[in-house]
C-alpha cells in the first residue's frame, strides 16, 4: 500500500504518531478559531447595526421638529452630537426631494458628498470599511425626511482583530499542552512497537529464534505480540525442523556420494572414483615423465566360494582381500574395486616395470595360506596383469584393455601369478574377442556338434550309457577346444542357449540308440550352474523329454557342486521335480569342491562323478588311493552309485573294479566319438551279447540298487 505521504516513511513511529496528531489538533484549532473568528464577526456586526439603528432613530426622533419648521441650524446641532459616538464617521438629514437638509462628518472622514440611493430609503448596507444606514423620518405618520449615517468598520475589525489574537494565543496554548500531553499518550502505542521492532531486528541480527515479546495489553498491540511470538515459535520451529532436514540432507548426500565414489562391501573406491584417479595420475606422470603402472587383479576360482559357501562368505572374503592388499601398498597407491571379484591399484612414480612386479608378488604373498570365514577354510589366490604409462601406451582406455588383457594372460598360465603387458598380448585379446563374437552365431550356423564317450559298467565291462560332450568346428578356426569356449559362454550367457541344444540333440540321440538297441542306453548331460538357476529350467527339460520320446529314467543331469552349495530352497526345489519325473542327477567332479555329507543327504542325488585328478594317479599315490576309497565308501554308505573319470591304464580299471566302483570312462575304454561310431560299438556289442545269449542287464545294471529312491517293475 503507498503511503499518502511518501517522505513520511523515513521517520520512526512515534515522530509520525506525534505529527499526525499535532496536524489534527493544529487543524481543528485553527478551524475552530476561524469558526469563532466567523461568529464574532457576524455577531459584532449586528450589534454595530442595532447600535447605530438606535442612534439613528433616536436623532431621528429629535430631528423632526428642525424638519417641520425649516431649521437647518437645529438639525446640524443636533447631527453634531454623533461627535461623541467614534464609530460615525459622516451623517446627513435629506429632504423628500434628496437635498441635503443639514450633515456632519467627522474631521477623519473621507470627503465626498452626500448621496443617497433610492433602495436604500429605508435600511442598511456594508461595505469593506463602513456601513451605511437610512431611516425615514416621520411626523405624525407622514414622512418628512430621511437620516443617513456612515458607521467606519474599523473598530469592529481591531475588537475581532484583538479576539483572533486572544483566541490564537489560547490556541497555542492548548496546541502546547496537547503536544505535552500526545507526547506521553502515544509511548503507550509507541513504546511497544518500537519494541516488536527492536526484536525483529535482533533475531534478523543474531539468528535467535527464541527471543519473546512481553504481553502487557490486550489490545491490538498485545495481539500484535502474542502474534510476533506465536510466528517467532513457529519459525523456531521450522528453523529446528529446516536444520534437521539440512542434516540429514547433507548426511544423505555424503551417502550418496560415498555409495556413488565407494564400494559398499569393502570400502574402497569405486570404478568412478577409480576413473578420476587414473586421470590425475596420468596428468602428473605427463609432468613428471615417471612412469605410472596399472594393475588389474582377479581373485581366482572366487565364483566357486560365492556359489559354494554362499554371497555372504564371498562378501567377507572381499573385505578381507581389500585389507590384506591395501596393507602392503604405499600411502600414495589408490586401490580400487573395479568389478565383482576384480580390483585395480595404480603405482605412480615408478622408473620400471620390476617395481610394479615387486608389488604384485607383495599383493600375492599376502593372500597366500588359509583364511577362515565362517568356520570354512578358504584357499585363494589372485591373477594379476600390469600395463605401464606411457611405455605400453598413452591412452587411458588403451591403458585399462592392456591391464586387462594381462591379467586375462595371468590366468591362462595357471593362475596366482602377474604377468607384465606385452605388444602381442593384443593378438590374444582380439582373439578372444573374435571368438566370442563367432560363438554367438555357432549356433545359427550349425557348427556344434556332439561327442559321446561310453560310460563302462563294473563288472562286465560292457557299454550302459554315454556322456554327451559338445564340440565346435569353425569353418575358420577349426576345432576349438572346449577349455576355450565353454568358459567364455558361461561368462557371456552363451551357455544358455547352448545348453538346452546340447540337452535336445543329446535326447534325440539316446532315443534313436534306445530303439534299436536290446538294452537301455543311460544318457548322461552336463548341466551349467547357470544354466540351472533358469527359473524355467525344469519345464524345459520335461518339454524336451516329451518331444523327443525319451524316457526320463535314461537321462542323467550332471550338475557342479557350486550348484549344491547354494542350497536354497528353489534349487532343492528343482532338484526333487526333476527326481519325481524319474531323471537321475549325478555330482560331476566331486571331491574337487566343499561338498559334504550333510549336503548329500539334503539332495536326491544318485551319482557321484570322481574326479579325474584323483584318478590320474591311481593306484600308485596313495593319497589319491585314500580320497578314492573315501568317496567310494561314502557313496556306498549313502546308497550312491559311483562313477570314476579319466581312466585311463588297464591298472586303473582294475582298482577301481577292485573297489567296487560302479562305473568308469575314459580313453582306455573309448575317446569321445560321433554318434555313428558310438553307434557301430553298441551294435558290436549287441551283436556279441546276442551271441553269448547273455541275459539282459536292465534291471542287473541299471536298476540294482543305484537309484535308491525307485525300482521299476522288471
Amino acid at each position: 500500500m503507498k503511503l499518502a505521504f511518501p517522505e513520511m516513511g523515513r521517520y520512526s513511529i512515534r515522530t509520525k504518531l506525534l505529527t499526525i496528531n499535532f496536524v489534527t489538533i493544529g487543524t481543528v484549532l485553527f478551524l475552530l478559531t476561524i469558526i469563532l473568528q466567523g461568529i464574532g464577526f457576524v455577531s459584532g456586526r449586528a450589534v454595530m447595526v442595532e447600535d447605530m439603528r438606535a442612534q439613528v432613530s433616536m436623532i431621528a426622533s429629535n430631528s423632526t421638529a428642525a424638519l417641520v419648521f425649516n431649521d437647518p441650524r437645529a438639525a446640524n446641532e443636533i447631527l453634531s452630537a454623533l461627535r461623541a459616538s467614534p464609530m460615525v464617521r459622516r451623517a446627513a438629514l435629506f429632504t423628500l426631494d434628496r437635498q441635503v437638509f443639514a450633515s456632519y462628518q467627522r474631521d477623519t472622514a473621507e470627503a465626498g458628498p452626500m448621496i443617497i440611493s433610492t433602495e436604500n430609503e429605508n435600511g442598511h448596507a456594508f461595505a469593506l470599511s463602513y456601513l451605511d444606514i437610512y431611516q425615514n423620518v416621520f411626523v405624525e405618520n407622514k414622512r418628512v425626511g430621511i437620516l443617513y449615517l456612515r458607521a467606519d468598520m474599523k473598530p469592529l475589525y481591531l475588537r475581532l482583530l484583538w479576539n483572533g489574537v486572544i483566541v490564537s494565543v489560547l490556541a497555542l496554548v492548548a496546541l502546547a499542552v496537547g503536544f505535552v500531553v500526545l507526547n506521553r499518550l502515544q509511548r503507550t502505542i509507541s513504546l511497544p512497537i518500537i519494541h516488536l521492532a527492536d526484536l525483529a531486528r535482533q533475531v534478523s541480527e543474531k539468528r535467535d529464534y527464541s527471543i519473546r515479546s512481553p504481553v502487557e495489553s490486550a489490545d491490538e498491540i498485545g495481539e500484535l505480540a502474542k502474534s510476533f511470538n506465536e510466528m517467532l515459535k513457529q519459525i523456531q520451529t521450522r528453523d529446528a525442523e529446516l536444520a534437521h532436514e539440512l542434516m540429514e540432507r547433507k548426511k544423505a548426500e555424503q551417502r550418496l556420494d560415498h555409495l556413488a565414489n565407494y564400494d559398499t562391501v569393502t570400502g574402497l573406491p569405486n570404478r568412478y572414483y577409480f576413473n578420476d584417479r587414473l586421470s590425475m595420475a596420468l596428468s602428473r606422470s605427463n609432468q613428471s615423465h615417471e612412469l605410472v603402472a596399472l594393475m588389474f587383479l582377479d581373485l581366482d576360482n572366487f565364483k566357486i566360494v560365492n556359489d559354494t559357501l554362499g554371497h555372504h562368505v564371498g562378501d567377507e572374503l572381499l573385505h578381507y582381500v581389500a585389507h590384506r592388499l591395501q596393507a602392503v601398498l604405499r600411502p600414495g597407491d589408490a586401490i580400487c574395486r573395479v568389478g565383482g571379484d576384480e580390483f585395480a591399484i595404480i603405482l605412480e612414480n615408478l622408473t620400471d616395470a620390476s617395481q610394479a612386479e615387486m608389488v604384485a608378488h607383495k599383493c600375492m604373498k599376502s593372500l597366500s595360506g588359509a583364511m577362515d570365514f565362517s568356520g570354512h577354510g578358504v584357499y585363494i589366490s589372485v591373477s594379476i596383469g600390469i600395463s605401464l604409462y606411457p611405455q605400453d601406451t598413452t591412452d587411458m582406455h588403451e591403458l585399462l584393455k592392456n591391464a586387462d588383457t594381462a591379467m586375462y594372460h595371468a590366468k591362462a598360465k595357471g593362475k596366482n601369478t602377474c604377468q607384465v603387458f606385452l605388444s602381442e598380448m593384443k593378438g590374444m585379446a582380439q582373439k578372444r574377442l573374435t571368438l566370442e563374437t563367432n560363438l554367438r552365431r555357432a549356433i545359427e550356423r550349425n557348427e556344434f556338434h556332439l561327442h559321446y564317450q561310453p560310460l563302462i559298467q563294473f563288472p562286465g565291462r560292457e557299454i550302459v550309457g554315454v556322456e554327451a560332450l559338445i564340440r565346435w568346428m569353425h569353418p575358420e578356426l577349426g576345432v576349438v577346444n572346449p577349455a576355450d569356449f565353454i568358459p567364455l559362454a558361461e561368462e557371456t550367457g552363451l551357455i544358455i542357449p547352448i545348453g538346452a541344444w546340447v540337452l535336445q540333440t543329446a535326447c534325440e540321440q539316446a532315443k534313436a540308440w534306445n530303439d534299436m538297441s536290446l538294452e537301455p542306453i543311460i544318457m548322461a548331460v552336463n548341466l551349467s550352474g547357470r544354466q540351472f538357476k533358469e527359473k524355467n529350467i525344469v519345464a524345459e527339460i520335461l518339454s524336451v523329454l516329451k518331444k523327443t520320446g525319451l524316457d526320463p529314467r535314461l537321462l542323467e543331469l550332471e550338475l557342479t557342486e557350486s550348484i549344491l552349495m547354494e542350497n536354497d530352497s528353489s534349487t532343492i526345489a528343482k532338484m526333487r521335480e526333476l527326481d519325481r519325473a524319474g531323471i537321475r542327477l549325478s555330482v560331476d567332479d566331486f571331491g574337487t569342491g566343499y561338498s559334504s555329507m550333510t549336503t548329500l543327504k539334503n539332495f536326491p542325488i544318485s551319482i557321484l562323478k570322481v574326479d579325474r585328478s584323483f584318478v590320474r594317479d591311481l593306484p600308485d599315490d596313495g593319497d589319491d588311493a585314500a580320497i578314492t576309497e573315501a568317496i567310494i565308501a561314502m557313496a556306498k554308505s549313502l546308497k550312491l552309485s559311483v562313477t570314476a573319470e579319466g581312466v585311463e591304464t588297464e591298472e586303473q580299471a582294475l582298482y577301481l573294479e577292485e573297489k567296487s566302483c560302479n562305473r568308469c570312462q575314459g580313453f582306455y575304454f573309448s575317446r569321445p566319438a560321433p554318434a555313428l561310431e558310438i553307434t557301430a560299438k553298441l551294435q558290436k556289442s549287441n551283436a556279441i551279447k546276442i551271441q553269448e545269449n547273455k541275459i539282459p542287464l536292465y534291471q542287473r545294471l541299471l536298476w540294482d540298487g543305484s537309484h535308491r529312491k525307485r525300482r521299476p517293475n522288471p
